[in-house]
C-alpha cells in the first residue's frame, strides 16, 4: 500500500508524537469539574480525535448549560503541560519517515492535523521531528483550523491532497482516531489504522483498510 501511492499523510497526535495520554487525561479532568465524571479511558474512547467545539457541545448537552470556557480552559492547561513536558515520538515513526524517504520513488509526506498549529509546533519540536516537515511554515503541515474543518469530515485530508497537487486515490493516510478513519474514507482515500488507544476493532468497523498495532509492522512492506 504505501509503495504504491503519491501522499502519505499522517495524523499528527497519536501517529508521530505522543500527546494522546496527556491530552485525554485533561479532558478527563476538564469534563468532570465542568460536572461530568469521566476517566481517561472514557475520554480516550469517546473524545480521542474528535474537534473541541463537539466536546463543548457533548458536554454542554450532560450538564444541562452551555460550556464554552472550557475549550479555554483545556487549550490553557495543555499548552501548560506540553510546554514543560518533553513529548516523545510514537514508536516506529522516525523509522517510517527514513523509510519512504529511502524508496526508489519516495511519495511525499505530509501532516494533517485537528490540531491548532500552536499545539503541532510544540509536539513535532519537542519529538524532534518538526524539520523533518520542513518547519511549521512549511506548505506540507496542515491544521484543520486553517480551513475551519476537523475530522470527521474529509475536508481537511481533501485540502492536504489538493495543495499538493495529488489526486485522493493516490494518497494513503495514517491514522489513529476512528474520526480520522471515517474522514479518509469519506474522502475516498485508503487509510491504515494505528491501534493505540483506539481497539483495532473500532478502526476496522470505520473502514480501515489495514490496522496494525505500531508502525514498525509497516516497514516489512518498504523493504519488498
Amino acid at each position: 500500500m504505501l509503495t504504491d501511492c503519491d501522499l502519505v499523510i499522517f495524523d499528527c497526535d497519536g501517529v508521530l508524537v505522543d500527546t494522546e495520554p496527556i491530552t485525554t487525561r485533561l479532558v478527563a479532568e476538564c469534563v468532570s469539574e465542568m460536572g461530568w465524571p469521566i476517566d481517561q479511558a472514557y475520554a480516550a474512547e469517546h473524545f480521542k480525535g474528535r474537534p473541541l467545539g463537539e466536546l463543548c457541545d457533548r458536554v454542554g448537552e450532560r450538564i444541562g448549560r452551555p460550556c464554552p470556557e472550557l475549550a479555554e480552559i483545556f487549550r490553557e492547561r495543555m499548552y501548560a503541560e506540553m510546554e514543560s513536558t518533553r513529548i516523545g515520538t510514537i514508536e516506529g515513526a522516525a523509522e517510517l519517515l527514513d523509510a519512504l524517504g529511502a524508496l526508489p520513488s519516495p511519495p511525499a509526506v505530509c501532516v494533517a492535523s485537528n490540531g491548532p498549529r500552536r499545539k503541532m509546533a510544540i509536539s513535532l519540536s519537542s519529538a524532534g521531528l518538526l524539520d523533518r516537515f520542513g518547519g511549521m511554515d512549511s506548505p506540507v503541515i496542515f491544521s484543520a483550523y486553517d480551513i475551519e474543518r476537523w475530522k470527521p469530515d474529509p475536508g481537511l485530508f481533501l485540502h492536504a491532497a489538493a495543495s499538493m497537487g495529488i489526486e485522493p486515490s493516490r494518497c494513503v493516510v495514517i491514522e489513529d482516531s476512528t474520526s480520522g478513519i471515517e474522514a479518509a474514507v469519506s474522502a475516498s482515500m485508503r487509510v491504515i489504522g494505528l491501534a493505540n488507544l483506539t481497539p483495532a476493532s473500532a478502526l476496522r468497523e470505520r473502514g480501515a483498510d489495514l490496522v496494525v498495532g505500531c508502525l514498525t509492522e509497516l516497514l516489512p512492506m518498504l523493504r519488498c
